[in-house]
């Protein structure tokens, strides 16, 4: 089940980047206060189309609270906004529960020089219920990961 999972999420990854890609001049020009923040709903995200009224339209959209959905499961869409541009190619998605274990986790393919990125996340299960929890996206270095943007979310 959790390989089925990940296998969606790279390829979710994997077109979101095919987008971001043919978007460069927009992901470039990202406002500074978007850095290191994540843009996240139940839905998948509509990216603006142009830079006007951008951090607008995507706060709009903008959820921290999270319900389980029929099966089960807390499906987190979100739009990640990096600190800095990605040095390497592999980024690390996870999300940590009260106690800072980690729920759910991906490695996603990246691209050196990469700003953002667009995805989702499934949460199966937790032990922390309606407590917060962490979005967060990171490449790894050593044994120690760079945290690139992350978020509080709670899951009910």
């Amino acid at each position: 089940m959790k390989r089925s999972i990940l296998t969606g999420l790279m390829a979710t990854c994997f077109l979101a980047g095919i987008m971001f890609l043919g978007s460069q001049a927009k992901a470039q020009a990202v406002p500074k206060s978007l850095k290191g923040k994540i843009i996240t709903n139940k839905a998948a995200i509509d990216i603006p189309g142009s830079l006007k009224g951008f951090v607008k339209k995507l706060r709009k959209q903008d959820r921290t609270v999270f319900t389980k959905n029929d099966e089960g499961q807390w499906v987190i869409h979100f739009v990640a906004f990096f600190k800095r541009s990605l040095p390497a190619e592999q980024i690390g998605v996870v999300v940590l529960d009260a106690k800072k274990e980690p729920v759910a986790v991906a490695n996603v393919a990246g691209t050196k020089g990469q700003k953002t990125l667009a995805a989702h996340i499934i949460v199966e299960t937790t032990e922390t219920p309606n407590k917060k929890h962490i979005l967060r996206v990171y490449y790894p270095k050593g044994n120690k990961p760079i945290v690139l943007a992350e978020k509080k979310i709670l899951l009910k």
